[in-house]
C-alpha cells in the first residue's frame, strides 16, 4: 500500500475516533460499558489525543520532509496509549471490551512504524 494512502486512512480513523468520543460521550461510554467520568475535562483531554494525532498525520501527508518525525511521534503515542490502556484495564478491572481500543492503538503503531522504517 502506498504511504500516502495509509496516511490518509490513518488520518480518517483517528479523526473519526476523536470526534465520536468528543461529540457522543454518553453513547461511547454506554457502548464500552463504562460509567460517566467524574471529571469531564479529563474525558475531553483524552478525546483530544486522537484529534491531535490526526492533525499530525495530516501534516505528515503534506510535508514529506517532516514525515519521518511526525509518523514516529504518532507511532510512539499509539504505543503509549496501548500500554496505558492495557495497564488500566488489568489494574482497575475494567470491562474486557476496553482491550479493543488498546490493541487497535498498538496495531496502528505497528502499521505506522512500517512507514517510518528505512524499507519504506
Amino acid at each position: 500500500m502506498p504511504p500516502d494512502r495509509l496516511l490518509r486512512i490513518a488520518v480518517g480513523y483517528h479523526l473519526l475516533v476523536g470526534l465520536v468520543f468528543a461529540i457522543f460521550p454518553e453513547d461511547a461510554l454506554a457502548s464500552l460499558a463504562l460509567d460517566p467520568p467524574r471529571y469531564w475535562v479529563l474525558w475531553y483531554a483524552a478525546c483530544s489525543g486522537p484529534l491531535v494525532m490526526a492533525g499530525l498525520l495530516h501534516l505528515a501527508r503534506r510535508r514529506a520532509d517532516l514525515r519521518a518525525g511526525l509518523v514516529a511521534a504518532v507511532a510512539i503515542w499509539n504505543l503509549t496509549a496501548m500500554a496505558v490502556g492495557i495497564f488500566f484495564v488489568v489494574w482497575s478491572e475494567l470491562p474486557g471490551v476496553l482491550y479493543g481500543p488498546a490493541v487497535a492503538a498498538g496495531l496502528w503503531a505497528w502499521l505506522l512504524w512500517g512507514l517510518y522504517s528505512e524499507d519504506a
